[in-house]
């Protein structure tokens, strides 16, 4: 088995395309997309894809240093994992020497879409979208009939107490993106979570997907407006038939009226009407998107490694995290995920 490391900038027109094929045949989340690779490519100087056997797989990574490398795009990405032809296997320990690196952690790579023991999974939310408004909103009644009625009342309730709702799909206004980002901020900052979006190589990121609207990849804004002010916001990426919400906000003015599950139901509805299979919500177990939505897709993490150090560590880091997430105090059970999950969230910001 032959392996190839390059900078994505260093991607031919020959493996984009390949590349495209898998995807289509496979998973077509952005996040797994050529186009995605390119974009944190040009953001950060350690982003890697290894080409597999001429282009029968392509993994994309970012090399920390000779220890370690994430996934493409962490922490900002939703997905990551092999991308390439069905039941191509790749021995772990191959796939780090292919990066000079002792391991490869990962988080939200979709089953079997690399080679490494899951040491855990969790799911994202996904609507499928029917073909059509009218046939999801029939099935989400049928579903869901309280949450429909409380939402429709809320949205009628907002229309007459604060004024005309308007609903702006794949928006290009500007100084709506920067209010969205700028509330997502100082939501981070408030519950004392690091600013991911205002790190320079994702906040360069975050611009060109906004500038970027090709069928194959692109940004999207969706909003909600009242009497000509900004309520709510939606940033999503789409490819092909695949809509990922990215980063959603409200003004807290409007929170009695729930303006981000009105938003997000629109943006099902337009999805819909305009070409769009599956509306994925990522993961995170929120009550608004197991609502909307009508399945999940299982999402993996773990470490790809073979006989190193490095790995050993921290295969050593989930069993210990394993064995104390089995106890019965919830929030003792809590802190090893989040005490990793803040050290990956630095440790890829920091680079």
């Amino acid at each position: 088995m032959r392996f190839e490391t390059v900078h994505p900038k260093e991607l031919g027109q020959a493996d984009i395309e390949k590349w495209r094929s898998h995807q289509r045949a496979g998973t077509l989340s952005p996040y797994l997309t050529p186009d995605w690779a390119q974009l944190i490519g040009a953001a950060r100087a350690d982003a890697r894809v290894v080409i597999v056997n001429d282009g029968e797989g392509y993994f994309g990574a970012q090399r920390l240093s000779r220890f370690s490398a994430m996934g493409l795009g962490a922490p900002i990405s939703d997905y990551q994992g092999l991308v390439g032809r069905e039941g191509l296997e790749i021995a772990p320990a191959r796939l780090c020497r292919a990066l000079s690196v002792g391991r490869i952690d990962l988080t939200h790579v979709p089953a079997g879409a690399t080679p490494f023991k899951a040491a855990g999974a969790e799911g994202s939310w996904i609507a499928e979208t029917q073909s059509s408004s009218e046939l999801y909103e029939a099935a989400l009644r049928t579903r869901r009939a309280e949450f429909v009625r409380q939402t429709d009342k809320k949205a009628r309730k907002l229309e007459r107490e604060r004024g005309q709702i308007e609903f702006r799909a794949q928006s290009s206004d500007r100084a709506d993106f920067e209010t969205l980002v700028s509330w997502k901020n100082t939501q981070l900052q408030r519950t004392g979570q690091p600013e991911i979006w205002a790190a320079p190589w994702v906040r360069q990121t975050l611009d060109r997907c906004f500038a970027t609207r090709e069928p194959s990849f692109g940004g999207a804004l969706f909003t909600l407006s009242v009497d000509g002010a900004m309520a709510a916001g939606a940033f999503c990426l789409r490819s092909g038939g695949v809509l990922h919400f990215w980063i959603v906000a409200h003004d807290g003015a409007f929170d009695a009226y729930s303006p981000g599950v009105q938003l997000a139901r629109r943006i099902i509805g337009w999805a819909a009407d305009h070409g769009v299979t599956e509306v994925d919500f990522g993961p995170g177990d929120y009550q608004y998107k197991r609502q909307l939505s009508t399945t999940q897709r299982m999402l993996e993490w773990g470490v790809v490694a073979g006989a190193s150090f490095s790995g050993a560590v921290r295969r050593g880091a989930h069993g210990l995290r394993s064995q104390i997430e089995k106890a019965p105090q919830p929030k003792l059970a809590a802190l090893p995920g989040k005490a990793m999950r803040r050290l990956d969230l630095m440790r890829a910001l920091g680079a």
